[in-house]
């Protein structure tokens, strides 16, 4: 699946709970899960008041942490596994750093 933000909009790959060959589920809980996810994907930016496009400082492959409400969420239609949410920049909260 192939999605193009536009403006000041970002494409998230939500993080999945995992779970060990024992059956042991690595992530702590669904809401952290739902609010969590990769960046894939940046929209060009936003025409601000002044006329000047401004971006997100954000990059693909960022892990962000989100707003658990913003943004709309979109599963993959070939893998109902894969979900992924197009979120407004207002709605990313942080960056995780490693």
């Amino acid at each position: 699946m192939n999605i193009k933000p536009l403006g000041n909009k970002a494409v998230i790959l939500l993080s999945k709970t995992e779970t060990s060959k024992s059956g042991i589920v690595i992530s702590t809980s669904q809401e952290t899960e739902e609010s969590m996810g990769k960046i894939i994907a940046i929209g060009g930016g936003f025409d601000c008041v002044d006329g000047n496009i401004s971006d997100l400082g954000l990059k693909i492959g960022d892990i962000v942490l989100l707003n658990k409400y913003g943004g709309e969420g979109v599963k993959d239609p070939e893998n109902n596994e894969i979900e992924y949410r197009v979120v407004a920049g207002k709605d990313i909260l942080a960056v995780i750093e490693k």
